[in-house]
């Protein structure tokens, strides 16, 4: 699971408006509309004609939608998925607005991992973007990339700062950058359907880490769940509204980097006694709650990687984004 606490060790090196701004940007980027491209432009991304292409989208194979004006608009998590569903080749990546993914070639997840430390270290935004969409590309499950990649890498830069070999500052850089990319990868896995099951999560009151919920979220869109990260400090009145408007499943929590565990704990008892025991609450994290706790709260479970979350919420069977 992600390892950092660069928030509270960076602290003093950013000034509370620049933190506001920061936050200002990070609701912008996730708000994001998904790019829509022209078949043309598809067409020159997987290398085949734009009039097969358009025989394709009439056909079905391949999922278009029409704008005001009556012109078919692809999206790029449609032109992944049909990449990684039939033999076509993504020959042009940077024709969909994605960096050059073909550049890369890892032969192992070992070689991808330290490739990924390397970016992120040297600031490379683009680099580090690369890595974790040629890894999905190429057909790794995104808790595989979460859970062998983007959790390793982030703990060795925690390890890499607590011995004094990099500043606060760099490290704060590094999981900066690895949210970007990590927005970007949302821009490539498959839009679920209108009735897909419904999930949402968020790290809880006074936590500000964002990366564990927005990779459950990730993980879980992966696998066919219409799942929304409310983000990092979210108050658990916020929480229960949304369990009255959007209905989920389950709602999981992050429970990475937790300063006063008894008052998670209480917020966290607050949210299991608020919902039905027909709403799971999936606490995802480090082990913070022992098997007394959850006997008190009886709709909790507990999972400590992205792996495990697929299990807990029973979908590890269920065939991933193609």
């Amino acid at each position: 699971m992600f390892e950092s606490d660069h928030h509270s060790g960076s602290a003093n090196f950013l000034t509370k408006e620049s933190r506001k701004k920061e936050s200002r940007k990070k609701a912008k980027k996730k708000n994001i509309v998904e790019p829509l491209y022209s078949p043309k432009k598809v067409a020159a991304a997987i290398g085949v004609s734009e009039s097969s292409l358009k025989r394709w989208c009439d056909a079905g194979t391949v999922k278009a939608v029409k704008t005001p004006g009556g012109h078919r608009k692809i999206m790029r998590s449609e032109v992944v998925s049909f990449v990684k569903r039939t033999s076509c080749r993504l020959r042009d990546p940077v024709a969909i607005g994605l960096p050059d993914i073909n550049a890369v070639d890892f032969s192992s997840i070992d070689q991808a991992r330290a490739s990924f430390l390397t970016a992120l270290l040297g600031t490379d935004s683009v680099g580090s973007c690369k890595i974790l969409c040629a890894l999905f590309v190429q057909g790794h499950n995104v808790a595989e990339i979460l859970d062998s990649v983007v959790s390793p890498v982030l703990f060795e830069i925690v390890v890499k700062r607590k011995r004094g070999e990099i500043p606060v500052n760099q490290e704060s850089i590094a999981v900066e950058i690895c949210h970007e990319s990590l927005l970007e990868l949302k821009t490539i896995i498959a839009q679920v359907a209108s009735n897909s099951p419904v999930a949402f999560g968020a790290s809880l009151e006074g936590n500000e880490f964002p990366l564990v919920t927005l990779g459950a979220e990730l993980c879980l869109r992966n696998f066919g769940w219409s799942a929304t990260s409310l983000g990092a400090n979210v108050p658990v009145r916020s929480l229960l509204q949304s369990t009255t408007d959007l209905q989920p499943s389950f709602i999981w929590i992050s429970s990475r980097l937790i300063e006063d565990q008894t008052n998670f704990f209480t917020k966290l008892n607050e949210l299991s006694a608020g919902v039905t025991e027909a709403v799971k609450v999936v606490v995802i994290g480090q082990s913070v709650i022992n098997d007394e706790v959850l006997r008190r709260m009886p709709t909790v479970q507990c999972c400590e990687n992205f792996a495990q979350l697929l299990l807990v919420t029973r979908i590890s069977d269920r065939a991933p984004d193609r």
